[in-house]
Formats: structure tokens, sequence, C-alpha cells
């Protein structure tokens, strides 16, 4: 018995971790996602992100300035309508990508058009298969 209890903590330690759910970071952000805006695609372009999500069509770009990721997302219907389009809508808003201390995933942060705060959240909950 006396050799079977390091044997067992030694496989134990060599296993790797069960977590349901890996903690992503930005810098794993691409690909695609399960959020609260519908299935989610992530692709790096340039000095950032694109992406679209089954939302209204909804399509944004990121990229990054001085410490944050900030872009903007557009869709073909929202609550709001903008003065002006953006990326081909007039249903736009400002993003900023962070980092979620509350759960495992990433959350951005966003608002409508090019006023008001970001104070709405999407929250990209779990990674989907690639290819989705």
């Amino acid at each position: 018995m006396k050799h079977l209890i390091p044997a067992v903590v030694a496989a134990l330690l060599a296993a790797p971790a069960t977590h349901a759910q890996q903690w992503d970071t930005i810098a794993s952000f691409g690909g695609a996602w399960d959020t609260n805006w519908g299935d989610t695609w992530v692709l790096t372009g340039g000095p950032g992100y694109i992406g679209t999500y089954t939302d209204d069509n909804g399509r944004f770009w990121l990229q990054f300035t001085d410490h944050v990721f900030e872009g903007y997302w557009a869709e073909d219907s929202s609550d709001y309508r903008c003065d002006y389009p953006v990326m081909g809508s007039y249903y736009w808003g400002r993003l900023e990508l962070a980092n979620s201390s509350r759960f495992p995933g990433i959350q951005m942060a966003w608002g409508y058009c090019d006023w008001g705060n970001l104070d709405k959240a999407w929250t990209f909950r779990e990674r989907l298969p690639d290819g989705m």
C-alpha cells in the first residue's frame, strides 16, 4: 500500500487538468465563440481583430490603441439609428475589449453610436469548435 500512494500521486500530477473551461485571454481571442449576441467568429486582422456574429448580421473590428483593443460593431438593425453610417450601417456603436474578472472568457464593453458610455457587456462565454 505504501508503494501505491507515490504512484497515484505521480499519476495525478502527470495527468492534464480537467477544467470545464480554460481561462481565455485577449492573446487567444481568435476563433469561434458562444456569446450573448449569438455565435461569433473572430479572426486576426492586421493590428487587431475582425469578426462576425449571428445577431442582426453583425460585424465588428478592433485595433490596438495605446493600451486597449477598441473599435466598432455594426448591424442591419438595432435599437438606435445613428446620424451617419459606419461599416455600411446606420446601426453601430463603439467597442472595447477586456479580459473578464468575473468568469472564464472575455467581455467587451459597448455602447450605441459615438455618444454615451460603454456601459453594456458583450459576453464571450465559451469557445466553439472552430469552423461551426
